[in-house]
C-alpha cells in the first residue's frame, strides 16, 4: 500500500487498515531505541507516540507529506527518544544529545528525502503510459509480453523500446533537475 492511499484512509476514517500498514514500520524505530540505550517496551512507547504525531499532521488537508511515511516517523521517533534521553540526563547512544554526529546523520535523512523527492517529480512528469510501463516492469515484475499486452502495443519488442526510450526520458529530466539544482 502506498502512502498516499495510508494517507488517504486516515482521514476518511479507515484507520485500522492504515495502522496495520504503519505498524510494519516498528522493527526499525525499535532498532533504532534499543541501540541508543532504550527497552523494547520504551520502544513501542516511542514508535506509537510517534504514530499520534504522525496521525494528527496526516489528518490535516493542508499537511504535504515530503518524504516517506516511514522516514517521516522514524524522524519522529528519533526526535521522541532524544528528548527523552535530554529529559533523563542521558547521552543519546554513545553521542551527546544535539551533537555534530547526530547532526550530520538528520542532514543526510533529508538529503536522502531531497533525492526522492526528485525522482518522484521525473516518474511524474515522464507521462502516464511512460510510469505505468515503467511500474509493471520494476515493480510488479511483468515480462514484456505481458506489459506489451496490458499497455496496448504490438508486440514485445515494441515494449521493450518504449521501456529504454522511458527510461532515457526519465534519466535526462533527473539530469535535468539534478542541474537546475546544483
Amino acid at each position: 500500500m502506498n502512502d498516499q492511499r495510508i494517507i488517504q484512509q486516515l482521514r476518511t476514517g479507515k484507520r485500522e487498515k492504515a495502522f496495520i500498514q504503519l505498524y510494519k514500520g516498528f522493527p526499525i524505530v525499535k532498532k533504532l531505541i534499543e541501540s541508543k540505550g532504550g527497552t523494547s517496551v520504551e520502544a513501542e512507547d516511542v514508535f506509537q507516540e510517534a504514530l499520534i504525531i504522525f496521525y494528527k499532521k496526516a489528518i490535516q488537508p493542508e499537511f504535504e507529506l515530503t518524504a516517506s511515511i516511514s522516514t517521516y516517523v522514524y524522524s519522529v521517533a528519533r526526535f521522541l527518544w532524544k528528548d527523552e534521553m535530554k529529559k533523563k540526563g542521558l547521552k543519546y547512544g554513545t553521542e551527546e544529545v544535539g551533537n555534530i554526529k547526530f547532526e550530520s546523520e538528520l542532514e543526510e535523512i533529508a538529503q536522502k528525502e531531497k533525492k526522492f523527492q526528485v525522482v518522484e517529480e521525473v516518474l511524474k512528469s515522464i507521462g502516464e503510459k511512460c510510469l505505468e510501463i515503467l511500474q509493471l516492469f520494476y515493480y510488479r515484475g511483468l515480462s514484456m509480453k505481458e506489459i506489451a499486452r496490458q499497455v496496448d502495443l504490438k508486440s514485445e519488442k515494441v515494449a521493450k523500446n518504449q521501456k529504454y526510450k522511458c527510461l532515457e526520458r526519465a534519466r535526462k529530466r533527473a539530469l535535468e533537475k539534478q542541474t537546475i539544482n546544483a
